[in-house]
């Protein structure tokens, strides 16, 4: 309960209004906390048995609101009201099935492993199997989500950011691996008869929710660097105009980009270079996938790797690291790793080879 106090009591930053985003993120959360205090105030008066039924609805509602609220968190565009009815509609689906049941068939107590299979033509333990078999897809329903909502916006953050500026959203991304646990450990719960270990369990998973909440405490600065990919850009319009035109058009702006090098400025991103160009964003990433086949920053890596092929020939006892900050990569290995990326060879590989020659 303090925690779900914190969620909503914790000042949100003023600065930037697109926030209401997380806001609804730190909302579901906070639901999730408040659901989880009430199971364990009304655990003790419950019997130990397996997928019962109260457990199972908590479970089902948690693995809702702790999946979307991070689906939220990596493209709030996605998690409309729309959107969160269509994945709560199954859970209030089964929750009226089994209100229904429970009007005319007496609740069956599963407190024995074999009790599912003794009592199989029961219409109750139908339904909770049939809600715990819904508790189990929905987990890999959103864990398959939540990679491709991240797989997404690798791309998108590719489209706008050089290599060296690249956002990175692990703290997302292992704030999830912890929802997973939360999963897991929830069903050693609903398939245990241990009350030592039930109990174990049920401390671990209030641990798991406290580590969440503290990540997402830390999000709004994370936000501040992914506004511009996930609010501020559109990839939905190229370059106006004939197709003849368009490449006149590209060709101009790739001659401004190579004659000025801007592709050699450290953690160049869209925007920037998009300004320098006096072009809007969206027309710039477009041009670059329309006309070069590649996002911006696989487009200003491989312009730097040409660059540091000529450095090579015409300076060759340049340090890696000299050469690699020169082209504009913040990290050495960053730089190797593209430069075999484009050649085929390590810088070290590629230098031995230039001395061949």
């Amino acid at each position: 309960m303090v925690m779900a106090v914190l969620m909503v009591a914790v000042p949100m930053p003023r600065d930037d209004a697109r926030l209401h985003g997380y806001r609804l993120s730190r909302w579901m959360i906070s639901l999730s906390y408040v659901a989880l205090a009430v199971y364990c105030l009304v655990k003790g008066r419950l019997t130990l048995e397996l997928m019962h039924p109260v457990f199972l609805f908590m479970a089902n509602v948690q693995a809702c609101l702790l999946a979307l609220s991070h689906i939220n968190l990596i493209n709030p565009r996605r998690v409309t009201n729309r959107y969160v009815m269509l994945h709560f509609t199954p859970l209030i689906v089964c929750l009226c099935l089994y209100g229904i049941i429970r009007l005319f068939f007496p609740h069956i107590p599963l407190t024995t492993h074999d009790a599912p299979f003794r009592f199989i033509r029961e219409p109750e333990v139908w339904i909770r199997i049939l809600w715990m078999t819904q508790y189990v897809a929905l987990c890999l329903y959103f864990a398959w989500r939540f990679v491709c909502e991240s797989k997404r916006w690798q791309t998108l953050a590719a489209d706008f950011f050089a290599e060296d500026k690249m956002i990175n959203v692990h703290m997302i991304r292992v704030s999830f691996s912890f929802v997973i646990c939360i999963g897991l450990v929830t069903l050693g719960i609903t398939s245990s008869l241990n009350p030592t270990l039930s109990a174990i369990l049920n401390i671990t998973i209030m641990v798991l929710y406290i580590v969440v909440g503290i990540l997402f405490m830390l999000y709004p600065s994370l936000f501040i660097q992914m506004k511009p990919v996930l609010y501020d850009y559109h990839a939905d319009a190229g370059i106006p105009g004939k197709s003849s035109n368009r490449s006149e058009r590209w060709e101009k702006m790739r001659e401004t980009i190579l004659n000025q090098q801007l592709y050699l400025r450290r953690s160049i991103t869209l925007e920037q270079m998009a300004h320098e160009l006096c072009v809007s964003r969206t027309v710039l990433s477009n041009a670059i996938n329309q006309e070069e086949g590649m996002n911006f920053n696989s487009f200003i890596n491989r312009l730097r790797i040409l660059e540091s092929q000529r450095i090579m020939k015409s300076e060759p006892s340049l340090s890696f690291q000299e050469l690699a900050e020169r082209v504009g990569f913040s990290e050495q290995s960053n730089f190797t790793n593209a430069f075999k990326h484009w050649t085929g060879r390590t810088p070290r590989e590629y230098k031995e080879y230039l001395a061949t020659l």
